[in-house]
């Protein structure tokens, strides 16, 4: 079991990264920036830079205390795939260093954008929709009418028309009877 909370510590984990804690690389056009914190502090740290799959140094040195860690500092580094070796201690060669790799991109030619992995926007304006004609010629005022109510109630609307029929023939009838009468009188 001790052999186990052994492996599990922080100081044998990092060991396995070469005594590197941490790197971070900057990449800021052609210059590229290496931050390293070393797992035991004031020991040497030293770091170079490679193409991607070559095994010549293109660059390096030791790095220079910043703070509680380390840097170097690489200019004019052309565009392409890099790796970035990194070693602290460098006195205890049994430890094998850390990888990074990175990316140097073109830069923007001029009247060109640079190139961007976020999505550009369009430059011509959204074009406008076509209007359509209208389903209806004439749309309709005020609200709908959807029946119901007392107001349209039909069982009043029978017996009005019968009383109004009765009336009518009544009318007519009382109408003829006075022709006839003034119709006898002379």
């Amino acid at each position: 079991m001790a052999a186990g909370l052994a492996l599990l510590s922080p100081v044998v984990a990092s060991a396995a990264e070469g005594n590197v804690a941490s790197v971070h690389v900057d990449v800021s056009g052609s210059v590229v920036t290496l931050t390293v914190t070393c797992v035991a502090s004031g020991v040497p740290a030293e770091a170079h830079y490679f193409a991607r799959s070559g095994d010549r140094a293109l660059g390096g040195g030791f790095l220079a205390p910043k703070g509680n860690k380390l840097s170097i500092m690489f200019k004019g580094v052309q565009p392409g795939d890099y790796r970035a070796e990194i070693h602290c201690d460098t006195a205890d060669k049994d430890f094998a260093g850390v990888t990074r790799l990175f990316v140097v991109p073109k830069p923007a030619q001029p009247g060109k954008p640079a190139q961007s992995t976020q999505p550009t926007k369009p430059t011509q304006p959204a074009a406008k929709p076509t209007q359509t004609a209208p389903q209806v010629g004439v749309k309709p005022q005020g609200a709908p009418q959807t029946g119901g109510g007392p107001a349209d109630d039909e069982s009043t609307a029978t017996p009005l028309l019968a009383g109004g029929a009765v009336a009518l023939v009544g009318a007519a009838g009382a109408g003829a009877w006075v022709l006839r009468r003034r119709a006898a009188r002379r």
